[in-house]
């Protein structure tokens, strides 16, 4: 079975580690299909301390998203494997996925908590019997269970991911107590036993703050707070000791004409933002140097790679046209050919490096 149509069971059923997410309309209001909130962070609970997005409907009419079908289609192999699990499992997510969110508590690894919500169609008998054969090939089977109305499913080898159908077009996939607090998100009950319904990531005044800095109209964007944990880490770092006192990051990527990302960190003060700035700069200086990247005409491309301090804040501010990231990637990949060719010893033909034109121009 290839990559692609793995990770499209893992999407729908989270049966891995997922860290992509996406909205489609993280600022909406009001209730969608089977009174489902078409407001995904209202679907998030109140734990959520680190946020993803992704907005397909956003990305699909792009020059990058045609690019990719057009990877598809170039292996004959691949685009036979996901032409079968469309026409098995009644669903294209090419074609139909218009948005993920997730959210994520910190320390996720050790309490197996987050909750993904995928927005659709979906057909529900088709993609069960789907995933229920998969996992059987892979040794497990499908348990199915029910809470507040809602089908869970879930494959009996690991019982850690649990996904659930909302309504027709939208599919919750959380862990064993998140995916419960979606349902009652979702559903407006409140679970037995409970005096209240759960808060949701609305009600986070912290996470909020950080979302009203984030462009969250762009097709991926994302934000967490910093834990002493990973601060710590840095700090031990010698490389990365300048960045230890880091308290949140927020970032977005937009891919309409090109690549534009804006990436930000919050540090403990001004003068830890300038001196983050001052070692990134240097870092980027040393990469122009680089001999490969020079012969390959990539260095020129660090132009468009913009590192400030604006006050305590460590900004990132990425702009390629889509001519640039075109070129960009034409001299990567004779790169890539170049490096192959000298790790053979010559054994392989080796592509030679494009030559240094100014960025935007096509070699």
């Amino acid at each position: 079975m290839s990559t692609l149509r793995q990770h499209s069971y893992a999407l729908i059923f989270a049966l891995v580690t997922v860290a992509g997410a996406g909205s489609g309309c993280s600022g909406c209001k009001g209730l969608g299909g089977g009174g489902v909130p078409k407001d995904d962070m209202a679907l998030v609970p109140k734990e959520a301390e680190v946020l993803f997005a992704t907005n397909f409907a956003r990305v699909r009419n792009t020059t990058m998203w045609r690019k990719l079908l057009d990877l598809l289609d170039s292996d004959v192999q691949m685009k036979k494997d996901y032409e079968d699990f469309v026409k098995k499992c009644a669903f294209d997510p090419m074609v139909s996925l218009e948005s993920v969110f997730a959210g994520f508590p910190q320390g996720m690894t050790e309490s197996k908590e987050f909750v993904m919500i995928v927005r659709g169609p979906f057909n529900e008998p088709k993609l069960v019997e789907c995933a229920t054969e998969q996992f059987k090939k892979d040794g497990g089977d499908m348990a199915v269970s029910e809470y507040g109305g809602k089908k869970l499913y879930t494959n009996t080898r690991s019982s850690q991911a649990f996904a659930t159908f909302l309504d027709a077009k939208t599919v919750a996939i959380g862990g064993k107590d998140w995916i419960k607090k979606t349902i009652d998100l979702a559903t407006g009950k409140k679970a037995e036993g409970q005096t209240e319904l759960p808060k949701s990531v609305r009600d986070n005044a912290e996470v909020m703050a950080i979302h009203k800095r984030v462009r969250t109209t762009d097709g991926v964007w994302g934000l967490g707070l910093v834990s002493q944990t990973t601060r710590d880490s840095l700090k031990d770092d010698p490389n990365l000791s300048v960045a230890s006192t880091m308290k949140l990051v927020f970032g977005s990527f937009d891919f309409a004409n090109g690549i534009n990302a804006d990436l930000n960190a919050d540090l403990g003060s001004n003068q830890d933002a300038t001196d983050l700035t001052t070692k990134i700069q240097g870092q980027l200086a040393e990469a122009r140097k680089n001999p490969q990247f020079m012969m390959a005409g990539i260095g020129t491309f660090l132009d468009n790679v913009k590192i400030e301090a604006r006050q305590a804040t460590f900004h990132v501010g990425i702009v390629f046209n889509q001519p640039q990231v075109d070129d960009l990637i034409n001299r990567m990949k004779g790169l890539l050919a170049s490096l192959r060719g000298s790790l053979t010893g010559g054994l392989a033909p080796a592509q030679a490096p494009a030559p240094i034109d100014p960025p935007g121009t096509t070699p």
